[in-house]
């Protein structure tokens, strides 16, 4: 009797309904307010390849043949070269530019920023080049593509600017 009752409580259990298929409304994320989108793709693809074009190049200082550049005159550059805007010539004032962004939000062409001295709120400052990674101008290999994660950066990092939506 005992075995009966219990393969048929658990045969009806079995008939419980799939949450997958069950009456209810889907549940759907909260949905995003669409924003205005000033660029496309193509000034992307524009500002990635202007991005390349620096890559490599030497620290300032670090080459008689190259001029180089250090890390605030990395992103001076790159940004007046794709649209024209002018930036402040220190990492410290860049921080004061844009819009700031949390971590979690972080998107293509914002600008992170660091604290490598010990005097300084802010002293160093890449552009987010996605997959948690960024593009700076190393005191010691020129501009290169560093993770975030990486603990170094990670320990370091102050915030970020979003200049590209102003």
């Amino acid at each position: 009797m005992r075995l009966s009752l219990i393969i048929l409580l658990a045969l009806l259990m079995g008939c419980k309904s799939y949450p997958r298929y069950a009456k209810q409304p889907p549940v759907t994320p909260e949905e995003r307010v669409p924003t205005r989108e000033r660029y496309s793709t193509r000034d992307y693809i524009r500002l990635g390849m202007i991005l390349r074009a620096y890559l490599g190049k030497p620290y300032k200082g670090s080459s008689r043949y190259d001029a180089g550049v250090d890390c605030s005159m990395f992103i001076r550059d790159v940004y007046k070269e794709f649209n024209k805007t002018e930036l402040p010539r220190t990492a410290e004032e860049q921080y004061k530019q844009g819009t700031e962004v949390p971590r979690n939000r972080l998107s293509f062409g914002d600008l992170v920023f660091f604290k490598t001295e010990r005097k300084k709120k802010v002293s160093h400052v890449g552009i987010y080049a996605g997959h948690n990674e960024f593009m700076h101008a190393s005191s010691s290999r020129g501009v290169i593509i560093s993770g975030m994660g990486e603990e170094y950066w990670a320990s370091r990092y102050v915030g970020a600017r979003r200049i590209l939506d102003e």
